[in-house]
């Protein structure tokens, strides 16, 4: 499979900030938080990254930004050094969480547990 075709079975971003732009993720939460950063002494930006894994914690000088999985999400068994990808698309989120509520492991979750909480129309603090 050539790289153009390759395209077609990774992480892309539909709208937002990082609109067109195609990662090769482990995994495929239903909200992702993704980065960029200046490139030292350029103040240019470094490629974007995703913070996928559930240990993932964003650097003092990411800027990050909150996408939602538009679609169920497929993955695809790669023969080599790649294994497992999953294939997911992403959209923007509109109301951007608060910088603090993402720069946590914990803020993070506590903020996609209550926005899965408010979409259900569900009110209260316990953890779903």
């Amino acid at each position: 499979m050539d790289g153009a075709a390759l395209v077609n079975y990774m992480t892309t971003f539909e709208d937002g900030p990082a609109k067109g732009v195609v990662l090769m993720l482990h995994r495929s939460p239903r909200f992702l938080r993704i980065t960029v950063r200046p490139m030292p002494g350029t103040g240019k930006p470094f490629p974007w990254d995703a913070l996928d894994q559930l240990d993932d914690t964003p650097t003092p000088d990411e800027t990050l930004h909150v996408y939602e999985r538009t679609d169920t999400g497929a993955v695809i068994h790669r023969r080599g050094t790649y294994g497992c990808l999953p294939v997911a698309s992403y959209r923007y989120v509109a109301d951007q969480p608060a910088d603090a509520d993402m720069r946590t492991t914990e803020a993070w979750r506590r903020w996609c547990q209550n926005r899965i909480k408010h979409e259900l129309g569900q009110t209260g603090s316990e953890t779903p």
